[in-house]
């Protein structure tokens, strides 16, 4: 069931974890918070709660302007989300693009009672599997969404940084069958382990290939550098388990963006492409000094560019069927 609520209070914060499964496991000690200020107007969203059987979750909602029928659906997952300390919500920076690119757009908020620190727990062995824990609630308030306003199943994506980086490679491993594409921000790979083989043990009968949006900032202390690249090749890993062949370990491109017509600061991006020319991954190298900007660049005005060019990937990408190539 889902029902509008009174606004309330929240304070963006930010999370996180390493590389082989040891370093990874230690660096989640590393969790830390990112203060990020809100941006959005009172009546640019209204909150709602969706609940099952699994628990119950708030979360932001945004439509674009006119008919909302037939228009792609964005899942964003925030890092930590305080909802005591600030007056507005501090995770809505999408709603720019929302209207400008035309899809609708949701924030699933944790709860404290499940996380102390309003973090995701992609962890949790019941919290990283299909039909279990806090996926079933994010994937509940996804297809309520897409029946609710009769939106386009054929393009839904979902993405987050920090933890909500973390819990989005989770949804994409668990749900490859609702969300169409993925963009895990400073996330840490699946199950904390590099091994394909554990995204293709998830998916199941419903493997196909996701495209997936990764960013990663050379000097975060939190969300270090290596973690970045295991989450990469572990995603290139099994896409080449379901489809062999489809992509290679080295980008196909490599490009530089940055000031004046890109984003602000200096960023190297990867292109991943399959022989036909499908576009399966985009990685992003950024030079930014610690976690708590990588928040910002994923929260604020200057970081529009970015977000627009991460929903460029998302959007040019519709729902595949099992074991077919990239589309």
């Amino acid at each position: 069931m889902k029902y509008i609520t009174p606004k309330r209070r929240a304070r963006g914060l930010t999370s996180f974890g390493m590389s082989t499964r040891l370093l990874l496991v230690l660096t989640t000690a590393l969790l830390a918070g990112a203060l990020i200020a809100p941006r959005a107007n009172a009546d640019d969203y209204v909150e709602r709660v969706y609940a099952n059987a699994a628990g119950a979750r708030h979360y932001y909602l945004h439509l674009p302007p006119g008919d909302a029928t037939g228009k792609p659906l964005m899942i964003f997952l925030p890092g930590c989300i305080d909802p005591v300390e600030e007056n507005r919500p501090a995770v809505l920076p999408l709603i720019p693009q929302s209207d400008q690119m035309g899809f609708v757009l949701a924030y699933p908020l944790q709860d404290q009672a499940a996380n102390p620190g309003w973090c995701w727990n992609p962890w949790n062995p019941d919290d990283n599997r299909r039909d279990s824990g806090e996926p079933s609630i994010i994937a509940g308030i996804t297809t309520s969404l897409i029946d609710e306003f009769k939106l386009d199943r054929s393009r839904v994506y979902v993405g987050g940084y920090s933890a909500g980086g973390a819990m989005s490679t989770v949804m994409a491993a668990a749900y490859p069958d609702l969300y169409a594409a993925a963009a895990p921000l400073a996330g840490t790979p699946y199950q904390l382990t590099g091994d394909g083989g554990a995204i293709i043990a998830q998916m199941g009968p419903r493997a196909r290939a996701v495209p997936t949006f990764f960013m990663q900032s050379l000097f975060d202390e939190a969300s270090i550098y290596p973690v970045g690249r295991i989450n990469l090749s572990q995603w290139l890993q099994a896409d080449n388990m379901i489809d062999p062949g489809s992509v290679t370990p080295q980008p196909t491109s490599t490009e530089f963006s940055g000031p004046p017509q890109g984003v602000p600061i200096p960023a190297v991006v990867e292109r991943y492409r399959s022989p036909a020319g499908c576009e399966l991954a985009q990685f992003w190298t950024l030079t930014l000094s610690e976690h708590q900007l990588g928040a910002l660049l994923v929260q604020q005005p200057w970081g529009d560019q970015f977000r627009r060019d991460m929903m460029t990937f998302l959007l040019s990408h519709s729902m595949t069927q099992p074991h077919h190539p990239c589309g």
